[in-house]
């Protein structure tokens, strides 16, 4: 099967429907979106002028895409950090602000920036922990055109994988 636009989460950022509407309103073929989200990042990367950090991947990555410069992290929680990211609500309207609530429980009716994606024609997997998979916390089956690719580190695994069980 043949999808005309990709996008692929990677990790653990607001929406960007602009993006698509002015793609859709060119002659432009439409691109692939590659979002890294990151714990604990800061922006000590050689992209963002810091002298001392080696980091040509990252760096000619940034120099062929958009380089975020004025982008802020809205909630001091990571989990709550990623559900603002994802479904574009603050955690004041949401009413997610920390581990162990299923996003769907508390917001059912969320159209995550994964789905506006592929709403728009888009395919779009995660690897890692985007919906910080653990902790109490499950992952958006919604959000993916395929299941998501589970994290590997030990740390974020339930009791139910350690002892060889699947957990889905």
């Amino acid at each position: 099967m043949r999808y005309l636009n990709k996008i692929l989460l990677i990790g653990g950022v607001s929406a960007v429907p602009g993006l698509v509407k002015a793609q859709q309103a060119s002659d432009e073929k439409p691109r692939n979106i590659l979002m890294i989200l990151v714990d604990d990042l800061k922006p000590n990367l050689g992209c963002y002028g810091d002298k001392v950090a080696v980091s040509p991947n990252i760096d000619r990555l940034a120099s062929q895409g958009v380089r975020f410069d004025m982008a802020y992290c809205n909630q001091a929680v990571s989990v709550a950090s990623r559900y603002n990211l994802l479904t574009g609500a603050r955690s004041t309207t949401s009413g997610l602000y920390d581990f162990g609530f299923q996003l769907r429980d508390v917001y059912p009716d969320a159209v995550t920036l994964p789905q506006f994606f592929m709403r728009a024609g888009y395919h779009a997997e995660a690897i890692g922990k985007v919906f910080h998979v653990g902790h109490g916390n499950t992952n958006d089956e919604a959000s993916w055109s395929i299941p998501h690719h589970p994290d590997k580190l030990i740390e974020y695994r339930s009791e139910e994988r350690r002892v060889g069980k699947e957990c889905r």
